[in-house]
């Protein structure tokens, strides 16, 4: 998986990481015996990276720009340079290179014949291409038409539908069955008559042993020796039995994993049309019924559904422990139908296995009378013993997972926002919960795997034992141990070890696939959404309300460790103000919304109320209130995403739906808009001038052909939105929902759209705007005024001002023309960070590097340093070289003990061969306990030092990388590291170990073995290499096509508002069943590679045998037949060994590579400034002044300056406001002074201490910033104000209170006395009275409103307590009253410190001390604000004039800070 899931990290969607899914096993990089060849072939088109000479020691990790698209992630090189025939060593290399094709073929397998199908032939061409070039994406066949994932969703779909109808039990189950039914069962057959098969060889063998033992016997006594052709026919009967048994395997194996593969495919099809329907109260979790009491009105909702399991939410285990389907259903589509293909891969086993036991077992009866049975009677006594072990390592992996996702949850959470844990210098806080997480998830592996290596050597010891039983009670039962009964029974006895390896292993899969399918069915019988509002084109107006009552679901019930991720981000949107995480487990029945509030904190969900209204077909309505009070869930309601309680909704025509946070797809800006509608281009152009989009697109590499990255993250806030809005008008829609879009543009962007898009283009539509912005209402049709939930007026804006004195108090704190915005012309990307990430022209993010030849031996050296020391490799080959040894020593001890060769007691022969296997067992424990010690220990270490690197790399870092990638690594790698390697290690070992122990075995008797060995060995190394170079391509698109897949997924989920309100449904889901095809192409390909490969290998082996078998018969009469037996009997074992061996190594090289990509960010990546440097006095900075000297800043080489020579002094307690248009370097000063980019010249002093010369978090600590996305972490209350335990309780409440998050009374009392009392008092309900200390977060801070994550982000620099506070405007989403405390509180607040705020609105800081204006990263003017206003033809002039500032407004705004900051304490 060399690039590894998703060369565009696209996995950091997935909530368990655990299961983005391990793949399967796969060969892929080459074997080091064949690097010479691997290495000539890329040598050859090495040259075709210019990303190589600006990353220097990327050396072997080459970079393929992805800046296209996903897909074409794979690479493109120049042909290779074409040798003469006679130059180029390898025969397989002659001949022309196979062209590209122009598309893609259709798979030949669709019409392939017999023989070609029964040999996987058909793959032939595609091997051979792989080998002669790199494969490129149209080598890749289409599908196999039989296997597309639309005709068997279908038949699946509709049997599903049927036996749900018909009330069967398990309808899923059954309708997967009958999908696949003639696939399934063919591959049974297969494998019933190769287990079969694998039995009879083994026994074949006791008739061959004993032709030769006549033979032997013959030749001492000088008998007549029987004749050599009966020996011959036998061993010809041995060979074609394995044969057989070969093809039958590969072929149930390949049935098996195509079946996993499709049944995966039309399940996350299923589980995706679900996500699309499936209603609200059902994603919370909650019953049908459960809100009955409290809502009174719902009891009409309860329709049950037959089968649907009416669970109280937290019923463990029946609705997902009341957790609901929030983010589950990634998981459902990650880790379920993984589990489901992982078992029907090896399915047929569970009744295959006890079949050839038993078969076994009468065989052995025949051979060795009743004796058998006591070898018998230990497996049948060890094998229950060790399944019940091995369930209880699935609990203790349950609680590591636990562990696990902890630790990935935090690991997102700190890198989603490492800019802000940067500001805050909190990254030695965030390391030391990681480390201290990451020692629990270590210990506790290794006592898992510890464990779970005893199981193992007693399970692999466990037919040794078992034989040596039978044997000794065989011997002691007075019978002679003939060399034919012996060996046959020895090769019957170390058969029974695949059977009985695998039967648990299959069990545990199919147990594990059982919840899955039980969990998914749960999901599919989920209630589904009824449209909320009725849909009828004639009605007169466009939206008609009646007594409607809506209300969301409430939160999923928080785990006591906090583990489980609330609903957080499944509900697109965060509920204003109510939404809050319920602590403890759910509601009391039979509570209401009073009494609900003992000790269990349970939050009832935001509702609206006796909703009345009807809209024209060509209104604009504006919606207002205060935070909180329902201005978003009005417009989710008519969108479809609020469960309508009572009244009736009636809608006249189509809706397109503009949310407060844009959903922007991972495509192109022109499909963002298009949205799935067709192209028409004078519409088009309209639409883009009318939201002002021109000068971005002009910006954008690829103008309007450029993609936007996930969750459009290459794209700023700003313009964000107003794709949205442009996807809303190109829509056509005839309602237009629209929430807040004018928040995130510029003043006069949002005039321009105002005028152009919503009075302009859709001036004949019905409009419904929710808005902060006040100057919007004398020009809409009708005002709509809402407050906690009700509409408390509807009317025109002059008749609301006229008539009501709550709506003039509204207006009144704010002044009509308040939110109008200084000048910022052509918009540039807004103000968010983004506006640093466009100037890149190029391609945006970097691809991932990614490796392409096999990893190098510095990386093992790395990885075992790791460990600890080198010595410890030394350990392991000891203890490996000495088990084998033992291994081999017992078998020869039978050997001579059955030919008598020391002519010893029986005591003495049983005791040592007693002793021998139980040393053997001894040994095997102590190599697999070193080696998962030791492994753990250094992924410990490796992900220790990669996170400290990742955190401490520079801010250009996180700019260019997905942070899916990053997360990747953290999650995916380290599982594999921590889990598979060492596995996949031992197993390698292991198998080579013996292997050679056995050549070496033959070789010591039969030493012309050693001839037929170099020719099949030669033929073995050219099989696998052959292999696999196409295998390592088809394996690296498939993780590419899987990871879109992912990520089309994870993105149709988060946008399910937006598609259902579009009503778009179909054709997503269309969409990602092409996605699904084009993964499964390349996904069914990985596996006939591997068969193709098995058949081959297979019949290296079996040559092997046959060898053996005819070494055997000629030199009858010189070795005993003791030793011939012996041979013989292992000979049979090592056939599957051989396979085995080339799938572990790529295994080992798979867990490689997550080693060298973990290792790539522990020791590659780029490094900040030290966190300490000089001592620094506690006390600094005491006075805050700052001076930039001549500052020149640029965010990465070989970009523009954004800083150009800045030169300010701003005096210790001076308040300083910064204005300017976007781009115009506002928020660089910012980067600058935090030093998250390093100054390309001048220097910035504070307090007489050049910045540049202390420690990065000497730095950080002494400064305070509130950023602009107010960014909360998982955890409480007090964790986000205080992350290191510094201040006490008492400072916290009290910055909690000034900054207006608690009522000035609020304060360390315990909230159970609180809330009861004041519960019923209606003015108290607000939420501003329910912020505790100890109020848990949800991830991001969803369960608070923005206003209040805001005054949250407030409080924490209060917390700070430090000298300089810069302030990155934090008030552009908010509420005038929100707003107004924000100014106080930064008033008094902040009294007498430095303040540097960057404003995007002139009112806000016209009281300041000084002002200075930024214009193309110099100052244009600075001084007062009244000497400013006073420069006729200045800047600051004009933006006041345009804003209507007088000079009276700037005089009472500074003495109102004056006063305000007087009166603050």
């Amino acid at each position: 998986m060399a690039g590894s899931p998703s060369e565009k990290g696209k996995e950091d969607e997935i909530s368990d990481p655990i299961a983005a899914a391990y793949p399967r096993p796969s060969a892929e990089e080459p074997i080091e015996e064949e690097k010479d060849i691997a290495e000539s072939h890329l040598r050859s088109h090495d040259d075709h990276d210019d990303e190589e000479d600006k990353r220097p020691d990327l050396g072997r990790i080459k970079s393929y720009a992805t800046g296209t698209s996903v897909v074409s992630a794979a690479t493109t090189r120049p042909p290779d340079k074409k040798k003469p025939w006679y130059k180029q060593p390898n025969p397989l290399r002659w001949g022309k290179t196979p062209p590209v094709p122009k598309e893609r073929k259709p798979s030949p397998e669709y019409k392939a014949s017999f023989f070609s199908a029964l040999f996987f032939q058909w793959m032939a061409p595609l091997m051979q291409t792989g080998y002669k070039r790199q494969l490129e994406t149209n080598d890749i066949y289409e599908i196999n038409p039989a296997r597309a994932v639309e005709p068997l969703t279908d038949t699946m779909r509709a049997s599903f539908k049927r036996r749900v109808a018909n009330g069967e039990k398990n309808p899923l189950l059954w309708a997967m069955h009958e999908t696949f039914f003639r696939e399934f069962w063919i591959g049974g057959l297969c494998q019933l008559s190769s287990s079969i098969l694998q039995v009879l060889s083994p026994f074949t063998l006791r008739y061959l042993i004993q032709f030769a033992t006549d033979a032997y016997i013959a030749s001492i006594r000088g008998l007549p020796a029987p004749h050599i052709g009966a020996g011959l026919g036998l061993v010809f009967g041995v060979t074609a039995m394995q044969i057989l048994q070969s093809l039958g395997t590969n072929h149930f194996i390949y049935r098996g994993m195509l079946i996993g593969g499709m049944v995966r495919a039309s399940l996350i099809s299923l589980i995706y049309e679900k996500s699309m329907v499936i209603s609200g109260r059902a994603k919370a979790g909650g019953a049908e019924l459960l809100e009955g009491s409290a809502a009174g009105a719902d009891v009409k909702q309860d329709k049950d559904k037959p089968g649907k399991k009416d669970a109280p939410p937290n019923q463990a285990g029946v609705s997902g422990d009341g957790i609901g389907w929030g983010n589950g259903r990634i998981n459902l589509m990650s880790v379920d139908t993984y589990r489901i293909d992982q078992a029907s891969g090896l399915f047929h086993i569970i009744w295959t296995a006890p079949l050839s036991c038993i078969i076994t077992l009468a065989l052995l009866l025949v051979n060795l009378t009743y004796s058998a049975l006591a070898g018998f009677a230990l497996l049948v006594i060890g094998m229950p013993a060790l399944t019940v072990a091995i369930k209880s390592l699935f609990r203790r992996r349950k609680q590591i997972n636990k562990i696990t996702d902890q630790r990935v949850s935090l690991t997102q959470e700190i890198l989603q926002s490492v800019r802000f844990v940067k500001y805050f210098g909190w990254e030695s806080s965030f390391l030391k919960r990681l480390g201290e997480i990451r020692s629990q998830e270590i210990t506790a592996i290794q006592v898992l795997l510890s464990l779970r290596n005893a199981i193992m050597s007693i399970s692999l010891s466990l037919p040794i034992f078992a034989s040596m039983l039978a044997f000794i009670t065989y011997s002691l039962s007075h019978h002679d141990l003939a060399p034919a009964q012996v060996f046959s029974s020895l090769a019957l006895f170390n058969g029974l070890r695949m059977p009985l390896n695998m039967l648990p292993m299959v069990i545990g899969q199919v147990t594990d696939a059982w919840s899955s399918i039980s969990r998914i069915q749960e999901f599919l019988l989920t209630e589904e959404r009824e449209d909320e509002g009725t849909f009828d084109p004639e009605a007169t107006n466009a939206v008609e309300m009646h007594d409607a009552s809506f209300t969301w679901e409430r939160t999923p019930t928080q785990d006591e460790e906090g583990t489980v991720g609330g609903g957080g981000a499944a509900k697109a949107k965060p509920v204003k103000g109510q939404k809050d995480a319920s602590k403890g487990t759910s509601l009391p029945t039979d509570s209401s919304g009073e009494d609900a509030n003992t000790l269990v904190e349970e939050r009832e969900p935001f509702k609206l109320q006796n909703l009345n209204f009807e809209i024209g077909r060509n209104e604009l309505v504006a919606v207002i209130g205060t935070v909180g009070s329902g201005k978003t869930s009005l417009l989710a309601a008519l969108a479809g995403d609020m469960r309508r309680t009572s009244g009736e909704v009636i809608l006249g025509a189509s809706r397109a739906f503009c949310p407060q946070y844009a959903w922007i797809q991972n495509t192109t800006v022109k499909d963002n808009i298009l949205f799935g509608k067709e192209f028409d281009k004078g519409w088009y152009g309209d639409v883009i001038k009318a939201c002002a989009l021109q000068p971005d697109l002009d910006m954008l590499p690829h103008s309007d052909l450029t993609e936007i990255g996930e969750r459009g993250i290459t794209i700023s806030g700003g313009q964000k939105q107003r794709l949205n809005i442009a996807r809303a008008i190109y829509f056509d829609a005839d309602i237009v929902l629209m929430d807040d879009p004018l928040s995130a543009v510029d003043a006069h962007v949002g005039r321009h759209i105002f005028d152009n898009a919503i009075l302009g283009l859709m001036k004949d539509k019905c409009r419904i705007l929710a808005t902060h912005q006040l100057w919007v209402l004398n020009r809409c049709d009708r005002v709509m005024w809402m407050e906690g939930g009700k509409i408390q007026a509807i009317d025109t804006f002059d008749n609301l001002m006229r008539d009501s004195e709550g709506f003039r108090q509204l207006m009144e704190t704010t002044a009509v023309e308040e939110k109008k915005e200084a000048d910022h012309t052509a918009l540039v990307p807004g103000d968010t960070g983004a506006s640093k990430k466009k100037k890149k022209g190029k391609a945006l993010m970097q691809a991932e590097e990614r490796a392409v030849a096999s990893v190098p031996w510095s990386v093992y050296a790395a990885y075992v340093r790791a460990s600890g020391s080198m010595f410890n490799a030394v350990i392991i080959l000891v203890l490996l070289v000495v088990s084998q040894g033992a291994n081999i020593a017992t078998s020869l001890w039978l050997s001579y003990w059955t030919s008598d060769k020391f002519g010893y007691s029986m005591g003495t022969y049983i005791g040592v061969y007693a002793g021998l296997g139980a040393v053997q067992a001894l040994l095997m424990f102590g190599f697999m306990v070193a080696l998962s010690i030791f492994g753990t220990t250094s992924s410990k270490t490796m992900l220790g030092n990669a996170i400290t690197r990742v955190l401490r790399a520079p801010m250009s870092f996180f700019d260019t990388t997905p942070l899916g990638r990053i997360t990747n690594r953290f999650s995916r790698d380290v599982d594999v590291m921590d889990n598979n390697l060492t596995d996949a290690m031992r197993m390698y070992f292991f198998s080579v170990g013996s292997i050679i122990a056995v050549f070496a075995l033959i070789i010591s008797f039969f030493y012309y073995f050693a001839i037929a060995l170099v020719p099949l060995f030669l033929v073995f190394l050219f099989a696998t290499s052959y292999y696999r170079s196409s295998a390592r391509e088809v394996k690296r698109f498939e993780s590419v096509l899987r990871s879109s897949l992912f990520a089309k997924f994870g993105e149709g989920l988060s946008g399910i508002a937006t598609i259902r309100a579009y009503g778009l449904k179909d054709r997503f889901i269309e969409d990602l069943r092409r996605s699904i095809d084009d993964m499964d192409a390349a996904y069914f390909l990985t596996y006939s590679n591997q068969r193709w490969l098995s058949v081959r290998l297979d019949m290296i082996g079996n040559c092997l045998v046959f060898t053996t078998g005819i070494l055997v018969v000629t030199s009858r009469f010189s070795v005993s037949p003791s030793i011939g037996g012996l041979v013989l009997s292992y000979i049979l074992g090592i056939v599957q060994m051989i396979q085995f061996t080339v799938r572990q190594l790529a295994e080992v090289e798979n867990g490689m590579n997550a080693v060298e990509r973990l290792q790539y960010y522990g020791s590659e990546l780029e490094e900040e400034a030290p966190l300490k440097t000089i001592e620094v006095r506690k006390s600094w900075p005491e006075k805050g002044e700052i001076i930039f000297n001549d500052v020149q800043m640029r965010y990465r080489a070989g970009l523009p300056l954004v800083l150009q020579g800045l030169n300010m002094h701003v005096r210790g307690g001076e308040r300083i406001g910064i204005v300017g248009r976007t781009g115009a370097g506002k928020s660089s000063i910012m980067s600058a002074l935090f030093r998250l980019v390093e100054l390309s010249g001048g220097s910035i002093t504070i307090d007489g201490l050049d910045i540049s010369t202390i420690g990065l978090q000497d730095l950080r600590s002494g400064l305070a910033i509130i950023p602009q996305d107010p960014t909360l972490f998982r955890g409480t209350v007090r964790s986000n104000l205080d992350p290191f335990g510094e201040h006490t309780d008492l400072e916290l409440w009290s910055a909690l209170r000034q900054a207006d998050l608690v009522p000035a009374d609020g304060g360390p009392q315990p909230a159970a006395a609180t809330a009861p009392a004041e519960g019923t008092d209606a003015s108290l309900t607000r939420d501003t009275g329910r912020i505790h200390l100890d109020s848990v977060v949800e991830e991001d801070g969803l369960n608070f409103s923005l206003g209040q994550r805001q005054l949250m982000a407030l409080a924490r620099a209060l917390v700070r307590g430090s000298q300089i506070i810069v302030c990155d405007e934090a008030t552009s989403s908010v509420d005038m009253e929100t707003d107004d405390k924000i100014q106080a509180t930064i008033a008094h607040g902040f009294r007498g410190k430095t303040l540097l705020c960057i404003a995007h609105r002139l009112r806000t800081i016209i009281g300041y001390d000084r002002i200075c204006v930024m214009d193309k990263g110099r100052i244009a003017e600075m001084a007062a604000p009244i000497e400013l206003w006073k420069m006729e033809g200045g800047i600051f002039r004009g933006m006041c004039d345009r804003s209507g500032i007088r000079v009276e407004d700037i005089k009472n705004a500074s003495e109102e800070m004056g006063v305000r900051a007087g009166s603050g304490q």
